[in-house]
């Protein structure tokens, strides 16, 4: 004869269906996240096919447009100018059209670049070990308040290294251009050397890198969409798809589309094939809402008034870019654009030699890339300083 169900066989059974109901609900969890899993999976895996295609047609039509930007330009004689002085060589150069500088004015100018160039470079990538006293300034000018150390101290930084890494490597990539053009210029003198293999493997280092620094500077653009931009703003994309453009740009200097009777028009041509990643690298700083001096001032005058010693990092790596860099790294990208129908205007009309007007033009050159650098540099700092300010509040 069966007993009637205690009080404690009761409850034991509720756990049991409760113990099923959970095992089903974890089981209906662990289904849903594998599911969206797969679906995160095969939309990665579609974007990525989509990706391949868009970047060769992006590559095709900026080498087309290039090829034909510089005869488009009716305004103050630009295209009559062009005409006279981009005359296409592939590579087969001629007494009569063919003009090539070998004074010091060229060279030695190109070697100067060549050294900045190199600096700047190494300072980016070493710009993730950042001085305690740089982060402490701008901790102090958002209006953080925290207990600094006062040693010269050093934080090596994670979150910079992507930035980094390609800011070297484009800097290097002037670096390298502007080394083999010089080279180029002090030993190559005559047409009859100029026809010769020697100048033009140099000569397609020297454009070959101006034409491969539209995958550093995408990738630049990238990281600034990452960490400063706003979300959503612009497209991130995988990873090669600017070295697939830079490398397509690269195969078609190697190949002579971009070559000319007058070689310095080849550099102006690989400049103009860099515009998809200068606007990305525009855009990614530009498409955002900065904080006003006002609101920044207010939030610093609060932060002081706060009698705690805690530290408050800000939200952002933005809140440590200031206004004057933001400026430069606006000028520094889209500085160069005018040295394209300033080059045909100056050869046909100033008089002036090209020893002159080379050296004229790596002057510009000193000053664009230069604020490039600087103001990379200081981008790399700030996500040093906020990621060390971060680290101190753990």
């Amino acid at each position: 004869m069966c007993s009637p169900p205690t009080e404690q066989h009761q409850h034991e059974k509720n756990r049991i269906v409760e113990g099923v109901g959970t095992m089903t609900t974890m089981n209906d969890v662990d289904a849903s996240i594998r599911l969206s899993s797969t679906d995160a999976s095969s939309s990665s895996s579609s974007s990525s096919m989509l990706s391949f295609p868009l970047a060769m047609v992006l590559s095709m039509t900026s080498l087309h447009f290039s090829l034909w930007l510089p005869f488009a330009m009716p305004l103050f004689g630009i295209s009559r100018a062009a005409q006279l002085t981009y005359v296409p060589a592939s590579y087969a150069y001629d007494p009569t059209y063919t003009r090539f500088d070998n004074t010091i004015w060229t060279y030695g100018t190109d070697y100067a670049l060549a050294f900045v160039m190199l600096i700047l470079g190494i300072s980016c990538h070493r710009g993730g070990t950042c001085r305690v006293a740089s982060a402490a300034a701008a901790a102090t000018s958002v209006g953080t308040i925290a207990k600094m150390p006062t040693s010269s101290s050093t934080t090596n930084s994670t979150s910079s290294r992507g930035l980094r890494a390609y800011s070297f490597g484009l800097l290097l990539c002037y670096s390298i251009s502007t080394l083999f053009g010089g080279y180029a210029h002090m030993n190559y003198v005559g047409v009859n050397e100029l026809n010769a293999n020697g100048f033009r493997l140099v000569w397609s280092v020297t454009v070959g890198f101006v034409s491969f620094a539209s995958c550093f500077m995408g990738l630049i653009g990238r990281e600034v969409q990452d960490a400063f931009g706003a979300r959503g703003a612009l497209p991130l994309g995988p990873w090669w798809f600017w070295p697939v453009y830079g490398t397509y740009m690269t195969i078609a200097c190697g190949l002579g589309y971009m070559s000319y009777k007058r070689p310095a028009c080849d550099i102006f041509v690989a400049g103009i094939t860099q515009f998809p990643t200068t606007a990305y690298c525009l855009l990614a700083l530009g498409l955002r809402k900065w904080q006003s001096s006002s609101s920044s001032s207010s939030s610093s005058s609060s932060s002081s008034s706060s009698s705690r010693g805690d530290c408050h990092p800000s939200s952002s790596p933005i809140d440590y870019v200031k206004l004057p860099y933001r400026i430069m790294y606006y000028i520094g990208f889209v500085g160069n654009s005018p040295l394209l129908p300033m080059y045909p205007l100056l050869v046909q009309h100033s008089g002036m030699s090209l020893g002159a007007i080379n050296a004229l033009l790596h002057a510009w050159l000193m000053t664009m890339w230069g604020m490039q650098g600087i103001s990379l540099l200081h981008l790399i700092k700030a996500i040093d300083s906020h990621e060390w300010m971060v680290s101190k509040t753990r």
